[in-house]
């Protein structure tokens, strides 16, 4: 057969047993709890597709290739807030194309560029072949080969070693690997599928994977692997060792900017537009400066503190020289951190990147900035509007301040009952303009930055406050929005919604968060610990 067509086969059926089947999504299962009524998180989450994000991180960790190929694959529908749900995220058939084209420019590149990393055999040979299809597979694949999954790779390199000698057959079978279900997707098969239970445990080998792209985003490493074969990971203590060490490299720093990034849309502030009568300054140059000086905060606040009181409240702020309109300081061309005075920036909510992307083309949005707080932090989000409402924000007008105008969303009694919870917290944004640069006075009138936080579970959110670095005071030691950030990262972790059945999960999660003073390392290891994210819904349950 020829290589290419083989190649595409296994591509498109994979290689291993139930490769072809079609995968339907587990039925949410009645809730479950043992004898002590302690949930079990009797969930299972279907195939889960590399994200183009994981993809990068794995091919970077295992061949060695930076280049981030798989950002010329499609972007992943974003679902719960994150790019990694798996009822969502799921191939097209215009999709396969791509992965096929990228497989093999990351093959044909691994085998000219790194070749020494592939292999280390003295005679390029069969028996080298067959060794880099054992130890590359196991990386790739996450797991020991299937003797079926073996033998058809190995009958791949064979043939195409025959005929195009051994570089091709290398890149051939590289390529294969990559372009398969078992590289592509994340499974959870269970450690036992005929167990008479709700629930059975994951798998070692599930764990392993579910471990390092939770905390890493990226493949396990060959120490993962290793503890995984011995089953070590099916044992409490087994796991959290790997979890601890895992969570001490600095890839674990990586791993929690890619779930705030995706929280805080970072990637959307490159690609934003704004009229250029109202901010002639705004230009694709500064709008990267802006995205990557945000970058630059999370990646920071991640590494040093890793809290969520600091991600509220640090007054850092990254700085080049494209970026002298926020703050009054001579501009650098590499970035800079500066300590910002706290009535000029405190915090997430105040950095230039969160502030023009939760903004319009020609003014601020208190409703944008508002509802962030409410949805994202507080996860309180507001009704929808009603049925027949003109979603549009007042139209500009000379003689009035933003806030003037957004109040008479008041005035309206259809809307008043949203605008009163969503206003209240938006107009503490207001010392900040469309391009979240600082001002004092809008349309010439002086700023009103006072706001109201109404109706909050958390009664210490409750009350007037008189500007953003009180809001985020506030927001920084509320228990509620610690509880919401943690939920945020169980949705992440399980790719998928939580439900009932792993409320247990949930709150054992906020409770080791808040107790850590949020810390995001704590609270990655609660969820590792955790059975919602060690079980899974046993395919069919017996009398």
């Amino acid at each position: 057969m020829d290589p290419r067509a083989l190649l595409v086969t296994l591509a498109l059926c994979g290689v291993g047993l139930g490769a072809c089947k079609k995968i339907e999504p587990d039925p949410t299962p009645t809730p479950v709890k043992d004898e002590k009524g302690v949930c079990e998180g009797p969930r299972a989450t279907p195939l889960r597709l590399l994200t183009r994000h994981e993809y990068n991180n794995t091919v970077r960790d295992l061949l060695g290739d930076a280049s981030s190929p798989a950002n010329a694959l499609p972007r992943e529908p974003v679902a719960l807030g994150f790019e990694n749900n798996a009822d969502v995220l799921q191939v097209t058939t215009d999709a396969v194309a791509r992965y096929l084209d990228v497989a093999e420019l990351v093959a044909a590149a691994a085998v000219r560029d790194r070749k020494s990393r592939l292999i280390s055999c003295a005679t390029q040979d069969l028996a080298c072949g067959l060794r880099f299809i054992e130890t590359h597979g196991r990386r790739l694949f996450r797991r020991t080969l299937e003797a079926d999954e073996k033998a058809a790779l190995n009958k791949l390199f064979s043939d195409a070693l025959a005929r195009d000698g051994f570089d091709v057959a290398l890149e051939w079978t590289l390529a294969a690997l990559l372009q398969s279900p078992q590289f592509l997707y994340r499974t959870e098969v269970g450690s036992d599928p005929d167990v008479r239970k709700a629930s059975m445990p994951l798998s070692s080998w599930d764990l392993a994977s579910k471990l390092s792209y939770f905390v890493w985003a990226s493949a396990p490493d060959d120490e993962l692997l290793a503890a995984a074969e011995r089953g070590d990971l099916l044992e409490t203590a087994g796991l959290e060792a790997q979890a601890r060490r895992l969570l001490a490299d600095p890839k674990a720093t990586d791993g929690v900017v890619y779930v705030l990034n995706q929280l805080l849309r970072t990637s959307d502030i490159g690609g934003l537009e704004k009229n250029a009568a109202v901010y002639p300054s705004w230009n694709p140059g500064l709008a990267a400066s802006v995205q990557k000086s945000f970058e630059l905060y999370l990646a920071q606040i991640a590494s040093r503190e890793g809290t969520l009181p600091a991600l509220l409240t640090s007054p850092t702020l990254f700085v080049d020289d494209k970026m002298g309109a926020y703050a009054t300081t001579p501009g650098v061309p590499t970035f800079t951190a500066l300590t910002m005075p706290s009535q000029e920036r405190v915090g997430v909510l105040t950095q230039p990147g969160f502030l023009a992307r939760l903004a319009g083309p020609d003014q601020s949005s208190p409703i944008r900035r508002g509802i962030f707080v409410l949805e994202k932090l507080m996860c309180q989000p507001p009704p929808p509007p009603p049925g027949g409402v003109a979603i549009t924000a007042p139209p500009l007008r000379a003689d009035m301040t933003t806030r003037e105008r957004f109040s008479q969303h008041s005035a309206d009694p259809s809307c008043a009952g949203c605008h009163r919870l969503i206003d209240a917290v938006g107009f503490g944004f207001e010392h900040y303009d469309g391009l979240g640069v600082r001002r004092d006075l809008d349309n010439g009138k002086p700023v009103d930055a006072s706001g109201d936080i109404i109706g909050a579970r958390d009664s210490a959110l409750l009350g007037p406050y008189t500007n953003v670095a009180t809001l985020a005071g506030r927001l920084a030691g509320s228990r509620q929005v610690h509880d919401c950030m943690a939920s945020h990262f169980v949705r992440f972790a399980l790719g998928r919604a939580d439900g009932k059945e792993d409320e247990c999960s949930v709150k054992a999660a906020q409770e080791a968060f808040f107790a850590s003073g949020g810390k995001f390392k704590d609270l990655e290891l609660s969820i590792v610990l955790s059975a919602s994210f060690r079980t899974r819904e046993t395919p069919e349950v017996w009398p």
